[in-house]
Order: C-alpha cells, then structure tokens, then sequence
C-alpha cells in the first residue's frame, strides 16, 4: 500500500475561537492549524455555519503515486481532479465534493513512552509505582488517527476511497458503516450511510488506557456537558474510546491500543451485524451518539 497515514484535515466550525479553546484543553497546541505531538500541523478549524468536514489530507509514499492516483481518477470517472502539482493531488469525491488532499509525506517518527505492566505470572514492574500515577502534564495526543463520515451515498463513496484512492477495507457493516484504512492501523476513515454528508467523529490516539482517562476525566472536570461516551473498548478495531462533543457538535475521540494489520493477504475482514461492532464493553450507547442531535438541521441546511 503506497497511501500510509493521515496528514491533516479541515474542520469547518460556527465559534472558531471556541473550538480552538475546546482543542486547547484537549491537548492540542498551536493557532491556525493545531498540532499533535508525532503528526505535527493536522487540525485545521475554519469558520461555516454547520460543522462540516471540508479536506481530508492523506499521506503517500512517493511522488509517483500521485500520477498512478489522478490515472485511476480519469480511468473510473469517481471524483474529479481539481488541482495536480509535483506534490500534490487535489481530488473532489464524487458524492459530497470533500477535498481529499494527496501529498507526500514521511511516516510518523514516534518514540514510544516506556511502560511497564503488572500481571498474573509476568510481573514487570518492581520497587517503583506505575509510571502513569507520576505522570504532571497534561496529556498530549499523539496523531490524528481516524476520522468517521457520513455521506447519502456510502457505496459511492467508498467505491471512490478503495478503488481509486487505495484505501482497503478492513471490517464493515454492509451497506451501513465500512472501516477502511491506508496503513497499518485498522481503520483511518470509516464511511458510513447518513442522510446527509458530514463529520459523525474525529479521533487521536494517545498513549495507553491511562491517557484515554485521564484525557476524558480532564476534559469533563473542565466542562461537563463535554462528554459523550466513555470509557470503553470498541469491538471493530478493540481501541479503548472516551468520546468528547466539541462546541460545534462534532465528537471528537481519546482512543489508544487501536489493532494493527501488517498485510491484507494475512487478515480476514469480517462483516458485522447490527451494532455489535460498537463496543465489547463501556456505558450504554447514548442515543445521541446513533442520532447525533443537530442531524435534522445538517439535513435541512442541505436539502
């Protein structure tokens, strides 16, 4: 696969000086675009009048697969070429018109945080506490790791992320949600069926469980009405999640110990039923979470 991570993305917002101060706390930093600390510069906030996912950049290997990208384009007829470079691919996705952003770019360069676990007959840890519980600072997530978005079109769509971007499935409710990736992770865009295109989630992957609480536990002392759902662990993909709302109504998601696939030849996606994929365990699933509160208004602003 030449496609490997996610660069950055554009995140159309009503209060952009609140979602900046949402972010802050979440542990992002920066202006204008804000930056994790392994993916550097990966949120952009934008005014719009409803949120709205505008860009998904997405990085390749090399400048060559740009060339084999815009030939799948023109062969398909899925999407439309709106600018080619020696760097970059713009594309419009054939259904909503989402910007997908094709550079080159170099692999994340993380160094991992050293931790040690404690369990039954494989004891790591002696004479010194968890290093989680010395922890000071605030948590800072890694890298943008996936994003969920809803489109009327969900065969479409995903015609054009798999057959003409590279994307390979990695498990899916037919016809309702599929996990698609573009590197080793399990999935970096999940597409789902939705009456009108939107952004149902954006998610940043943090070190471990530890960060995924701590995280959340932060952000609701913060504000309350901040959280959504969590803690927990998904089913598809086995993360750990604890879901925020940013102040323009996106959910925006801690996730850690997300599954890794080394080769499709060597993985078997599944297909799902109903909504047993959501989680193996965690709170019930807020309705708002099935129904996202501001959905009847996205559909109306786009009728």
């Amino acid at each position: 696969m030449s496609l490997h991570r996610l660069t950055s993305i554009t995140l159309g917002v009503p209060d952009v000086d609140a979602s900046t101060a949402f972010f802050h706390d979440f542990g992002l930093t920066g202006t204008g675009t804000l930056s994790t600390r392994d993916g550097g510069a990966q949120l952009e906030l934008v005014p719009s009048p409803r949120r709205s996912l505008q860009r998904l950049g997405v990085g390749t290997d090399d400048a060559d697969d740009l060339g084999r990208i815009a030939g799948r384009v023109e062969r398909s007829g899925l999407g439309s070429i709106v600018e080619a470079t020696g760097d970059r691919l713009a594309i419009a996705e054939p259904v909503t018109g989402l910007l997908v952003e094709v550079t080159e770019a170099d692999p994340y360069d993380v160094r991992p945080t050293p931790h040690t676990f404690n369990r039954p007959g494989a004891n790591e840890r002696f004479d010194v506490p968890a290093e989680s519980v010395l922890i000071a600072d605030p948590v800072r997530p890694s890298n943008l790791t996936h994003v969920v978005y809803g489109t009327p079109d969900q065969p479409t769509t995903l015609a054009f992320f798999t057959e003409v971007l590279g994307f390979e499935i990695s498990d899916q409710v037919p016809g309702i949600i599929a996990f698609t990736r573009c590197g080793e992770v399990h999935h970096n865009l999940a597409i789902q069926a939705a009456p009108v295109a939107f952004p149902h989630h954006i998610a940043f992957e943090v070190d471990d469980i530890d960060d995924v609480v701590r995280g959340g536990q932060h952000m609701v002392e913060l504000d309350p009405d901040r959280n959504m759902w969590g803690v927990g662990r998904h089913a598809i993909g086995s993360n750990w999640f604890w879901y925020l709302r940013d102040p323009g109504g996106t959910f925006v998601e801690y996730t850690a110990d997300i599954d890794r696939i080394s080769a499709q030849d060597l993985y078997r996606p599944k297909d799902w039923q109903g909504h047993e994929f959501l989680y193996s365990f965690g709170p019930p699933v807020p309705a708002e979470f099935l129904e996202p509160g501001d959905l009847a208004e996205l559909i109306a602003a786009g009728a």
